[in-house]
């Protein structure tokens, strides 16, 4: 990545130490409590960096056509399914044409036994994360007529899906 980045749905930070030093980074989470936590964790990190709170289903402060990258883990699996596509048409919206996407998310495992094990953990994981396996983000993308998915991969078993692609209009 480079030049202008969004990470929406920074969380605690988590990411922030990753993130190159010609990485301009505005990093917008809707919890007040998250964005303390990475603030603390900017501190360690290398890039310029502005926190915004927000709701990435509206990101009202943020520039149309403005960022090179946008970025979210695990962010779409913790909007509920309804609200995903208007969270997308917001990273449609802030991206320039050209501009780029990378996505983490969780989903249900094909593998029986991974998802007996997911599905025991799923009101846990519910309760306290916010999130739920059985997400239809890469539709909603797939759906999207100005993006287009450049790659899908999974880092986990096939429960953790990276998605990749670009703003073509």
């Amino acid at each position: 990545m480079h030049g202008e980045v969004l990470e929406a749905g920074v969380g605690t930070g988590r990411n922030l130490k990753y993130y190159q030093a010609d990485i301009n980074l505005t990093a917008l989470d809707f919890s007040p409590s998250a964005l303390k936590r990475a603030v603390k964790k900017a501190r360690k990190a290398v890039c310029g960096m502005n926190f915004v709170h927000e709701d990435a289903c509206s990101m009202e402060s943020i520039p149309s056509n403005h960022y090179d990258w946008v970025l979210a883990t695990f962010l779409c699996c913790v909007i509920p399914d309804e609200l995903q596509q208007l969270a997308i048409e917001q990273f449609v919206r802030v991206l320039k044409p050209g501009g780029q996407f990378r996505l983490l998310e969780m989903m249900y495992s094909n593998n029986p036994a991974l998802k007996r094990r997911q599905d025991f953990f799923t009101s846990f994981v519910e309760k306290i994360y916010g999130a739920r396996f059985d997400r239809n983000t890469l539709r909603h993308l797939q759906e999207t007529d100005k993006l287009t998915i450049t790659r899908t991969k999974f880092l986990k078993h096939d429960t953790y899906l990276l998605i990749e692609g670009i703003r073509t209009k």
